[in-house]
Protein backbone atom coordinates (compact mmCIF):
# COMPACT_ATOMS: atom_id res chain seq x y z
CA UNK A 1 0.00 0.00 0.00
CA UNK A 2 1.46 3.34 -1.10
CA UNK A 3 1.19 6.36 1.21
CA UNK A 4 2.19 10.01 0.99
CA UNK A 5 4.25 11.16 3.97
CA UNK A 6 5.88 14.13 5.65
CA UNK A 7 8.54 13.20 8.20
CA UNK A 8 8.15 14.78 11.63
CA UNK A 9 11.36 13.59 13.31
CA UNK A 10 13.89 10.74 13.47
CA UNK A 11 13.34 8.06 16.13
CA UNK A 12 16.13 6.55 18.31
CA UNK A 13 16.91 3.82 15.78
CA UNK A 14 17.20 6.14 12.79
CA UNK A 15 13.74 5.81 11.28
CA UNK A 16 11.72 8.75 10.04
CA UNK A 17 8.38 9.18 11.84
CA UNK A 18 5.19 10.18 10.01
CA UNK A 19 2.06 10.66 12.12
CA UNK A 20 -1.55 10.73 10.98
CA UNK A 21 -4.81 9.94 12.73
CA UNK A 22 -4.99 6.34 11.56
CA UNK A 23 -1.42 5.28 12.26
CA UNK A 24 2.16 6.17 13.04
CA UNK A 25 4.46 5.16 10.18
CA UNK A 26 8.19 4.49 10.47
CA UNK A 27 10.23 4.97 7.28
CA UNK A 28 13.97 4.30 7.17
CA UNK A 29 16.40 6.48 5.19
CA UNK A 30 14.30 9.64 5.44
CA UNK A 31 15.02 13.01 7.10
CA UNK A 32 12.98 15.51 9.14
CA UNK A 33 10.71 17.67 6.97
CA UNK A 34 10.97 15.46 3.89
CA UNK A 35 7.91 14.77 1.78
CA UNK A 36 7.53 11.73 -0.41
CA UNK A 37 5.96 8.36 -1.12
CA UNK A 38 6.51 5.10 0.78
CA UNK A 39 5.24 1.54 0.48
CA UNK A 40 3.79 -0.01 3.67
CA UNK A 41 5.01 -3.58 4.21
CA UNK A 42 3.93 -4.21 7.83
CA UNK A 43 1.00 -2.92 9.86
CA UNK A 44 -0.71 -3.67 13.16
CA UNK A 45 -2.51 -1.79 15.96
CA UNK A 46 -2.00 1.69 14.59
CA UNK A 47 1.70 1.24 13.84
CA UNK A 48 3.08 0.55 10.39
CA UNK A 49 6.43 0.28 8.67
CA UNK A 50 7.12 1.41 5.15
CA UNK A 51 9.99 1.44 2.69
CA UNK A 52 10.91 4.66 0.94
CA UNK A 53 10.04 4.74 -2.76
CA UNK A 54 10.34 8.44 -3.66
CA UNK A 55 11.34 11.74 -2.06
CA UNK A 56 9.45 14.59 -3.71
CA UNK A 57 10.69 17.34 -1.37
CA UNK A 58 14.17 16.41 -0.07
CA UNK A 59 15.82 17.91 2.97
CA UNK A 60 18.79 20.22 2.45
CA UNK A 61 20.73 17.67 4.52
CA UNK A 62 20.11 14.83 2.06
CA UNK A 63 23.12 13.57 0.08
CA UNK A 64 23.77 10.83 -2.44
CA UNK A 65 24.87 7.64 -0.63
CA UNK A 66 28.42 6.47 -1.31
CA UNK A 67 27.40 2.81 -1.46
CA UNK A 68 25.56 1.59 -4.59
CA UNK A 69 23.66 -0.97 -2.48
CA UNK A 70 22.37 1.50 0.12
CA UNK A 71 18.78 1.79 -1.15
CA UNK A 72 18.20 -1.98 -1.08
CA UNK A 73 20.48 -3.13 1.77
CA UNK A 74 19.61 -2.88 5.47
CA UNK A 75 23.24 -2.81 6.63
CA UNK A 76 23.54 1.00 6.92
CA UNK A 77 21.12 3.69 8.08
CA UNK A 78 22.61 7.16 7.59
CA UNK A 79 24.48 7.30 4.28
CA UNK A 80 21.71 9.49 2.85
CA UNK A 81 22.86 12.40 5.02
CA UNK A 82 26.05 14.02 6.27
CA UNK A 83 28.12 12.66 9.11
CA UNK A 84 27.42 15.81 11.13
CA UNK A 85 23.68 15.06 10.96
CA UNK A 86 24.32 11.42 11.84
CA UNK A 87 26.20 12.58 14.95
CA UNK A 88 23.29 14.85 15.85
CA UNK A 89 20.74 12.05 15.43
CA UNK A 90 22.78 9.67 17.59
CA UNK A 91 23.21 12.20 20.39
CA UNK A 92 19.47 12.91 20.33
CA UNK A 93 18.74 9.17 20.35
CA UNK A 94 20.76 8.65 23.53
CA UNK A 95 19.17 11.67 25.21
CA UNK A 96 15.71 10.29 24.43
CA UNK A 97 16.68 6.91 25.91
CA UNK A 98 17.96 8.68 29.05
CA UNK A 99 14.90 10.87 29.69
CA UNK A 100 14.49 9.37 33.20
CA UNK A 101 18.10 10.14 34.17
CA UNK A 102 19.32 13.38 35.75
CA UNK A 103 20.26 15.82 32.99
CA UNK A 104 23.86 15.36 31.91
CA UNK A 105 25.96 16.44 28.94
CA UNK A 106 26.85 13.79 26.36
CA UNK A 107 30.35 13.83 24.87
CA UNK A 108 30.59 12.42 21.33
CA UNK A 109 33.78 10.80 20.04
CA UNK A 110 33.58 10.81 16.25
CA UNK A 111 34.92 8.10 13.98
CA UNK A 112 37.93 8.89 11.80
CA UNK A 113 36.29 7.17 8.84
CA UNK A 114 32.65 6.74 7.98
CA UNK A 115 33.34 3.99 5.44
CA UNK A 116 35.98 1.33 4.91
CA UNK A 117 36.36 0.48 8.60
CA UNK A 118 34.53 -2.77 9.31
CA UNK A 119 36.86 -5.78 9.60
CA UNK A 120 34.11 -8.41 9.53
CA UNK A 121 31.01 -9.10 7.45
CA UNK A 122 28.56 -11.99 7.65
CA UNK A 123 26.66 -12.83 4.46
CA UNK A 124 23.65 -15.07 3.86
CA UNK A 125 23.49 -17.45 0.90
CA UNK A 126 20.90 -19.48 -0.97
CA UNK A 127 22.44 -22.06 -3.32
CA UNK A 128 19.20 -22.77 -5.16
CA UNK A 129 18.71 -19.10 -6.01
CA UNK A 130 22.47 -18.63 -6.46
CA UNK A 131 22.44 -15.49 -4.34
CA UNK A 132 24.80 -14.23 -1.63
CA UNK A 133 24.50 -11.00 0.35
CA UNK A 134 22.81 -9.10 3.17
CA UNK A 135 19.12 -9.04 4.05
CA UNK A 136 16.65 -6.33 3.03
CA UNK A 137 13.48 -5.32 4.86
CA UNK A 138 11.64 -8.34 3.40
CA UNK A 139 14.37 -10.73 4.59
CA UNK A 140 15.42 -11.25 1.00
CA UNK A 141 19.11 -11.61 0.19
CA UNK A 142 20.58 -8.58 -1.56
CA UNK A 143 23.99 -9.03 -3.30
CA UNK A 144 26.57 -6.50 -2.01
CA UNK A 145 29.77 -7.02 -4.04
CA UNK A 146 30.73 -3.33 -3.70
CA UNK A 147 29.90 -2.85 -0.01
CA UNK A 148 31.58 0.38 1.13
CA UNK A 149 31.50 -0.08 4.90
CA UNK A 150 34.08 -2.89 5.06
CA UNK A 151 37.83 -2.32 5.21
CA UNK A 152 39.99 -2.69 2.06
CA UNK A 153 41.26 -6.18 2.86
CA UNK A 154 37.75 -7.59 3.38
CA UNK A 155 36.46 -5.67 0.35
CA UNK A 156 39.16 -7.25 -1.80
CA UNK A 157 38.19 -10.76 -0.68
CA UNK A 158 34.48 -9.98 -1.05
CA UNK A 159 34.90 -8.99 -4.69
CA UNK A 160 36.94 -12.15 -5.27
CA UNK A 161 34.26 -14.52 -3.98
CA UNK A 162 31.57 -12.74 -6.01
CA UNK A 163 33.61 -13.04 -9.23
CA UNK A 164 32.13 -15.86 -11.34
CA UNK A 165 30.14 -16.92 -8.24
CA UNK A 166 33.29 -18.30 -6.64
CA UNK A 167 31.44 -18.43 -3.31
CA UNK A 168 29.44 -21.43 -4.59
CA UNK A 169 32.58 -23.56 -4.34
CA UNK A 170 32.94 -22.57 -0.68
CA UNK A 171 29.47 -23.89 0.14
CA UNK A 172 29.46 -26.87 -2.23
CA UNK A 173 29.16 -29.41 0.61
CA UNK A 174 27.09 -27.15 2.87
CA UNK A 175 23.31 -26.94 3.38
CA UNK A 176 21.20 -25.21 0.73
CA UNK A 177 20.92 -22.09 2.89
CA UNK A 178 23.35 -20.67 5.40
CA UNK A 179 25.93 -17.98 5.98
CA UNK A 180 29.58 -17.26 5.50
CA UNK A 181 31.80 -14.73 7.19
CA UNK A 182 34.79 -12.75 6.00
CA UNK A 183 37.03 -11.67 8.83
CA UNK A 184 40.28 -9.76 9.13
CA UNK A 185 42.31 -8.69 12.16
CA UNK A 186 44.42 -6.30 10.10
CA UNK A 187 43.62 -3.62 7.53
CA UNK A 188 46.03 -4.88 4.88
CA UNK A 189 45.13 -4.01 1.30
CA UNK A 190 45.10 -7.17 -0.75
CA UNK A 191 43.15 -9.51 1.50
CA UNK A 192 46.16 -11.55 2.61
CA UNK A 193 44.95 -11.85 6.20
CA UNK A 194 41.25 -12.39 5.54
CA UNK A 195 39.67 -15.63 6.67
CA UNK A 196 36.45 -17.11 5.35
CA UNK A 197 34.34 -19.35 7.58
CA UNK A 198 31.16 -21.11 6.49
CA UNK A 199 28.21 -21.83 8.80
CA UNK A 200 30.31 -21.24 11.90
CA UNK A 201 29.46 -19.07 14.93
CA UNK A 202 29.79 -15.30 14.49
CA UNK A 203 33.38 -14.05 14.93
CA UNK A 204 34.68 -17.58 14.53
CA UNK A 205 38.19 -16.22 13.98
CA UNK A 206 38.19 -14.72 17.49
CA UNK A 207 36.14 -11.74 18.61
CA UNK A 208 37.49 -8.23 18.18
CA UNK A 209 35.62 -4.96 17.77
CA UNK A 210 34.68 -4.44 14.11
CA UNK A 211 36.23 -0.95 14.06
CA UNK A 212 39.88 -1.30 15.07
CA UNK A 213 40.63 2.44 14.89
CA UNK A 214 37.77 3.42 17.17
CA UNK A 215 38.42 0.48 19.47
CA UNK A 216 41.94 1.80 19.98
CA UNK A 217 40.55 5.26 20.69
CA UNK A 218 38.14 3.79 23.24
CA UNK A 219 40.90 1.73 24.85
CA UNK A 220 43.11 4.80 25.31
CA UNK A 221 40.19 6.74 26.78
CA UNK A 222 39.37 3.99 29.31
CA UNK A 223 43.06 3.70 30.20
CA UNK A 224 43.29 7.46 30.82
CA UNK A 225 40.12 7.54 32.93
CA UNK A 226 41.27 4.55 34.97
CA UNK A 227 44.56 6.30 35.72
CA UNK A 228 42.66 9.43 36.85
CA UNK A 229 39.98 7.73 38.94
CA UNK A 230 41.29 4.42 40.27
CA UNK A 231 43.88 4.43 43.07
CA UNK A 232 47.15 2.76 42.16
CA UNK A 233 46.70 -0.37 44.32
CA UNK A 234 42.94 -0.75 43.83
CA UNK A 235 41.85 -4.10 42.39
CA UNK A 236 39.89 -4.03 39.14
CA UNK A 237 37.61 -6.74 37.75
CA UNK A 238 37.30 -6.39 33.96
CA UNK A 239 33.97 -8.16 33.37
CA UNK A 240 33.21 -9.45 29.86
CA UNK A 241 36.83 -8.48 29.26
CA UNK A 242 37.58 -10.97 26.46
CA UNK A 243 41.31 -10.98 25.86
CA UNK A 244 41.85 -8.05 28.21
CA UNK A 245 41.79 -5.46 25.43
CA UNK A 246 40.52 -2.55 27.54
CA UNK A 247 42.64 -3.16 30.63
CA UNK A 248 45.88 -4.38 29.06
CA UNK A 249 47.75 -1.19 30.00
CA UNK A 250 46.17 -0.59 33.39
CA UNK A 251 48.60 -0.03 36.23
CA UNK A 252 46.23 -1.80 38.65
CA UNK A 253 46.04 -5.50 39.51
CA UNK A 254 43.26 -6.65 37.21
CA UNK A 255 41.23 -9.84 36.88
CA UNK A 256 39.82 -10.26 33.36
CA UNK A 257 36.64 -12.35 33.46
CA UNK A 258 34.95 -13.75 30.36
CA UNK A 259 33.96 -16.96 28.67
CA UNK A 260 36.68 -16.99 26.01
CA UNK A 261 38.04 -19.82 23.88
CA UNK A 262 41.73 -19.41 24.57
CA UNK A 263 43.65 -17.76 27.38
CA UNK A 264 45.56 -14.71 26.11
CA UNK A 265 49.13 -14.02 27.05
CA UNK A 266 48.75 -12.11 30.33
CA UNK A 267 50.40 -8.78 30.92
CA UNK A 268 52.23 -8.19 34.18
CA UNK A 269 49.17 -6.97 36.07
CA UNK A 270 46.42 -9.06 34.45
CA UNK A 271 45.07 -12.45 35.46
CA UNK A 272 42.37 -14.28 33.56
CA UNK A 273 39.41 -16.29 34.78
CA UNK A 274 37.08 -18.14 32.43
CA UNK A 275 33.45 -17.73 33.50
CA UNK A 276 30.11 -17.26 31.79
CA UNK A 277 28.89 -14.10 33.52
CA UNK A 278 25.31 -14.91 32.50
CA UNK A 279 25.49 -18.11 34.56
CA UNK A 280 22.98 -17.83 37.46
CA UNK A 281 25.83 -18.79 39.82
CA UNK A 282 28.37 -16.38 38.32
CA UNK A 283 28.46 -14.06 41.35
CA UNK A 284 28.89 -16.98 43.75
CA UNK A 285 31.77 -18.26 41.64
CA UNK A 286 33.45 -14.82 41.72
CA UNK A 287 33.00 -14.66 45.51
CA UNK A 288 34.61 -18.09 45.85
CA UNK A 289 37.76 -16.76 44.17
CA UNK A 290 38.71 -15.10 47.47
CA UNK A 291 39.61 -18.53 48.86
CA UNK A 292 41.97 -18.96 45.88
CA UNK A 293 43.80 -15.74 46.68
CA UNK A 294 41.91 -13.36 44.39
CA UNK A 295 41.10 -10.11 46.25
CA UNK A 296 37.65 -8.56 45.92
CA UNK A 297 37.38 -5.68 43.42
CA UNK A 298 37.45 -1.97 44.24
CA UNK A 299 36.43 -0.98 40.70
CA UNK A 300 34.65 -2.73 37.83
CA UNK A 301 34.98 -2.38 34.07
CA UNK A 302 31.80 -3.84 32.55
CA UNK A 303 31.57 -4.34 28.78
CA UNK A 304 28.72 -6.81 28.15
CA UNK A 305 27.39 -8.02 24.79
CA UNK A 306 24.43 -6.28 23.15
CA UNK A 307 21.97 -7.90 25.58
CA UNK A 308 23.55 -6.01 28.49
CA UNK A 309 23.69 -7.04 32.17
CA UNK A 310 20.17 -7.11 33.61
CA UNK A 311 21.37 -8.12 37.08
CA UNK A 312 23.98 -5.37 37.36
CA UNK A 313 22.48 -4.39 40.72
CA UNK A 314 23.32 -7.85 42.13
CA UNK A 315 27.00 -7.44 41.19
CA UNK A 316 27.10 -3.98 42.78
CA UNK A 317 25.31 -5.07 45.96
CA UNK A 318 27.77 -7.93 46.45
CA UNK A 319 31.06 -6.23 45.64
CA UNK A 320 30.17 -2.62 46.53
CA UNK A 321 32.86 -1.17 44.25
CA UNK A 322 33.93 2.44 44.64
CA UNK A 323 32.95 2.91 41.03
CA UNK A 324 32.56 1.29 37.66
CA UNK A 325 32.79 2.07 33.96
CA UNK A 326 29.87 0.63 32.00
CA UNK A 327 30.26 0.16 28.24
CA UNK A 328 27.09 -0.73 26.34
CA UNK A 329 26.58 -1.72 22.71
CA UNK A 330 22.94 -0.64 22.92
CA UNK A 331 21.59 2.55 24.49
CA UNK A 332 18.47 0.60 25.50
CA UNK A 333 20.47 -1.86 27.61
CA UNK A 334 22.57 0.96 29.09
CA UNK A 335 19.51 2.80 30.39
CA UNK A 336 17.69 -0.37 31.45
CA UNK A 337 20.64 -1.75 33.42
CA UNK A 338 21.88 1.43 35.12
CA UNK A 339 18.70 3.40 35.90
CA UNK A 340 17.94 1.30 38.97
CA UNK A 341 21.32 1.85 40.63
CA UNK A 342 21.30 5.67 40.70
CA UNK A 343 20.32 5.82 44.38
CA UNK A 344 23.65 4.24 45.28
CA UNK A 345 25.85 5.38 42.40
CA UNK A 346 26.21 8.77 40.75
CA UNK A 347 26.54 9.04 36.99
CA UNK A 348 29.60 11.27 36.51
CA UNK A 349 29.87 11.34 32.72
CA UNK A 350 28.34 9.89 29.56
CA UNK A 351 30.21 9.35 26.30
CA UNK A 352 29.31 8.11 22.85
CA UNK A 353 32.03 6.33 20.89
CA UNK A 354 30.97 5.94 17.28
CA UNK A 355 32.30 2.46 16.57
CA UNK A 356 29.62 1.90 13.91
CA UNK A 357 29.45 4.99 11.65
CA UNK A 358 26.83 4.98 8.87
CA UNK A 359 24.61 2.73 11.03
CA UNK A 360 22.17 3.42 13.86
CA UNK A 361 24.48 1.73 16.40
CA UNK A 362 27.00 3.30 18.79
CA UNK A 363 28.74 2.53 22.08
CA UNK A 364 27.48 4.27 25.23
CA UNK A 365 29.92 4.64 28.13
CA UNK A 366 29.04 5.82 31.61
CA UNK A 367 31.31 6.41 34.60
CA UNK A 368 29.61 5.80 37.95
CA UNK A 369 30.98 6.43 41.46
CA UNK A 370 29.50 5.26 44.74
CA UNK A 371 27.64 7.92 46.68
CA UNK A 372 29.26 8.80 50.04
CA UNK A 373 26.25 7.70 52.12
CA UNK A 374 26.56 4.20 50.58
CA UNK A 375 30.17 3.57 51.58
Amino acid sequence: MKIDFKIEHIDPIGQGVFKEEAAVTFIKKTLPGEVGVADVFSKKKGVQFAVLTEVTAPSADRKTPDCPHYAQCNGCDYQHTTYEKEVEFKKNALKRHMFKFPEIDVTFHKAKRRLGYRNRIQLHYDKKKRVLGLMNYKNEIVPVPDCKIIDPSVAYELRAIYTNNAWLRLVEKEPAKGHLELYSKDNNLGGHNVKVSVNRPYANGGFTQVNSEMNEKLRHWVEKKAAELIPHKAVVYDLFGGNGNLSVKFRNPTLVVDKYRTTPQPSGHQKFYSLDLYDPNAIKKLIALKAEGYPRPNWLIIDPPRSGLKNLNEFLNEFKPDGFIFIACEATSFTRDTLGILNNYELKSVEIFDLFPSTQHFETIGIFTRRPNNA
